[in-house]
């Protein structure tokens, strides 16, 4: 192979576990679970495919920890929840790790934009604190996207309700939830799990100060607005010890604030970092559209040099990463330790080797009908036989106890 990207390709030890290079699947959300959560064959297939293509290690896509308080996000979203969800994540780890790539469990809980008809009647989604989103459901936006879903027009826009600010005991019990579903993962196999504190997500909601008004601590400073997320992580490092890889992502922006970026800019990300550096996580994840882009004039330092420097703890970087020479940056330039590709993958799953090779290569511009129906591998399952959506547009509806 050429050596054309020598720090891309060598190893990293993170945690007690060794990573043949630094190339990370970045979690991609994609909706294609059973109606229950229970993982299906086809993800087994895009699995194991994109594992087949070099990569070091996969993170999942978001995955709930339980089905109450409001956790689960979006509909056909995968959970670890019960007994079924562990054989059909443990069939997913097994193809992953025979086909040579590290694999760990992400773990969220969708809070104040959890889409409406997830929740159970009479329940209200909980947030850091009582606030309403102003944004929509995403991934229904388009009527090409409804066609590739199987869906048919019209699709009303979904906004979310207001959402209820959690108690001291709410917070405790999603720890406690997500610790559980850590064990429940460890049992299916998984080489860790990631606590998912971006893109909008509880934890997110919790980090953000414009959304975080709290005044116990819980809120008010960037280490009380961590602090749920760091209970999170060392109850989950109670459960699953010492050799396994505990993550934690980390962002600006949300589903429903894109252009998102955090009062304080480069300063606040600095006490966040401080924050996690006696916390008990292997590493942090830094999830944006442009990792060189921290969103503040007064400093050009990426947010992930800012806070892996000020947490001390190893960064895998995600955001704007199209080529190899993409990954060296980021590595020589001492923003981050590991690489987190995510669309490429979705329509290259060999994307690690096309690189490596440095030939040439015409890459296909990225489409959200390959979310929708990637390229497999005929080993682990049959695109003929894929799963159908059925999902009402009536947003009045909620789940049954």
């Amino acid at each position: 192979m050429s050596g054309k990207f020598p720090k891309t390709f060598s190893s990293f030890d993170l945690g007690t576990i060794k990573l043949k290079n630094r190339l990370i699947m970045a979690p991609l959300t994609r909706q294609s679970s059973h109606d229950d959560g229970t993982p299906t064959d086809e993800m087994t297939a895009y699995y194991a495919r994109r594992a087949r293509g070099g990569l070091s290690m996969i993170i999942t896509e978001g995955t709930y920890s339980e089905d109450k308080l409001g956790c689960v996000a979006y509909l056909n979203q995968p959970g670890c929840a019960n007994e079924k969800h562990i054989s059909a994540w443990k069939k997913i780890v097994d193809a992953v790790h025979d086909n040579g790539s590290k694999i760990i469990l992400q773990l969220m809980h969708g809070g104040r934009v959890s889409d409406p008809r997830c929740l159970y009647d009479n329940d209200s989604p909980i947030s850091a604190s009582s606030t309403k989103s102003s944004g929509a459901v995403l991934y229904t936006d388009t009527d090409e996207e409804m066609h590739n879903r199987g869906l048919a027009p019209p699709w009303p826009e979904v906004n979310f309700p207001e959402a209820k600010e959690a108690s001291k005991e709410d917070i405790k019990n999603i720890s406690v939830g997500f610790a559980e579903a850590s064990e429940r993962a460890m049992k299916a196999g998984f080489d860790g799990v990631e606590i998912h504190a971006a893109n909008g997500y509880l934890f997110y909601q919790f980090i953000d100060p414009k959304q975080n008004l709290r005044k116990d601590e819980y809120g008010g400073s960037a280490i009380n607005n961590a602090r749920a997320v760091i209970e999170t992580v060392d109850l989950v490092r109670q459960v699953i010890g010492d050799e396994k890889i505990i993550s934690v992502r980390l962002s600006q922006d949300g589903v429903d604030d894109f252009e998102g970026q955090w009062p304080g800019g480069v300063n606040y990300a600095e006490e966040l970092g401080k924050a996690f550096r006696s916390s008990k996580a292997d590493c942090l994840h830094w999830s944006s559209f442009d990792w060189k882009d921290n969103r503040d004039n007064s400093s050009e330092v990426p947010m992930s040099k800012i806070i892996k420097e000020s947490s001390g703890l190893p960064m895998i970087v995600n955001g704007g990463i199209v080529e190899g020479d993409d990954c060296e940056e980021i590595l020589n330039s001492g923003s981050g330790d590991l690489c987190a590709v995510g669309r490429p993958l979705f329509a290259h799953p060999d994307w690690p080797h096309i690189i490596r090779s440095g030939e040439k290569y015409n890459w296909i511009e990225f489409d959200r009908k390959y979310v929708i129906k990637p390229s497999y591998d005929y080993n682990y399952g049959y695109p003929l036989n894929l799963k159908k959506s059925n999902w009402n547009p009536d947003i009045s509806i909620r789940k049954k106890r």
